[in-house]
């Protein structure tokens, strides 16, 4: 299916391009200098004039143009193959339509989101949002809040940063650290997925057993001394935290917003032209 989606595209793109050749056929009596062609197709000066900048040297125009002309040439060549690998039972003209019809209403839906989408969604709409839906946002993996720091385990004075790190004196751990550690993460806001601080240590360092709001551990690996703490924790197929999914939950009701809001334009166009000559409807009552 994904390669007659790609067949199709290229298809599409040769229909426009033929297209936009004859229009340019149309609009232009001289089209200038006949660049390239591949088939039946081609490519003259006058239809990549805005594509090319009058400020660039000579040097660059001319190899501006040698990589438009050159891309061209292997668009043109990769239809042609194409039309070739096209299947026979496929509508390529209904499909085209369609396509374009598709860009259309996303374009023009687009639009209307940016003009008329009211953007703001306040902390009490997300937190009624997140009591109401909590059941739809299950974490796949656990989570944590986490604090990291590694050392080469003959830094000196480790035992005695191992009393600040327990007592939780932020001053002296980032001073500690800071020009001695091989790694550190002290932050203690931001949820991570455990597998991420997993990425961090030795292979199979930790049990996943092991992992625990409040949980602390000093353990070396070969040449280097870990320091791990666990501030906040929420397993894997729970609700995870309102903060954790947060920004998650705006996004939703924004696309909620902004699907409300196109339904509504659709019926409006659909009450007003009702009735209307834009409007023909040829189905017959059973009586």
């Amino acid at each position: 299916m994904n390669k007659l989606w790609i067949i199709i595209f290229f298809l599409a793109l040769g229909h426009w391009s033929c297209r936009n050749l004859m229009n340019n056929d149309a609009n232009n009596k001289e089209k200038g200098q006949l660049l390239a062609e591949v088939g039946s197709r081609q490519l003259y000066q006058s239809d990549i004039s805005n594509l090319l900048q009058s400020s660039n040297s000579p040097e660059d125009s001319l190899r501006i143009l040698k990589g438009i002309v050159n891309n061209w040439v292997k668009d043109q060549l990769m239809i042609l193959e194409a039309e070739k690998n096209l299947p026979k039972d496929i509508n390529l003209e209904k499909m085209i339509d369609e396509y374009r019809s598709s860009l259309l209403l996303y374009n023009y839906e687009s639009k209307l989101a940016t003009e008329l989408l009211d953007t703001t969604v306040t902390q009490e709409e997300k937190k009624v949002y997140y009591n109401n839906h909590s059941d739809e946002f299950v974490l796949p993996e656990a989570i944590a809040k986490y604090q990291l720091a590694k050392f080469p385990e003959d830094v000196k004075s480790l035992d005695g940063f191992y009393k600040d790190w327990k007592k939780g004196n932020k001053t002296a751990v980032a001073a500690f650290c800071e020009g001695q550690a091989l790694y550190t993460d002290l932050d203690d806001s931001t949820w991570k997925t455990i597998s991420q601080l997993e990425t961090l240590l030795p292979k199979n360092f930790v049990n996943r057993i092991w992992y625990g709001e409040g949980k602390e551990m000093r353990k070396k690996d070969k040449d280097e001394e870990y320091f791990i703490r666990i501030l906040k924790y929420a397993p894997a197929s729970k609700v995870p935290p309102y903060e954790y999914i947060e920004a998650k939950i705006e996004k939703v009701i924004l696309n909620e917003r902004k699907i409300k809001l196109l339904k509504q334009k659709k019926q409006q166009l659909f009450d007003k032209e009702f009735g209307s000559s834009k409007v023909k409807l040829y189905l017959e009552e059973n009586n």
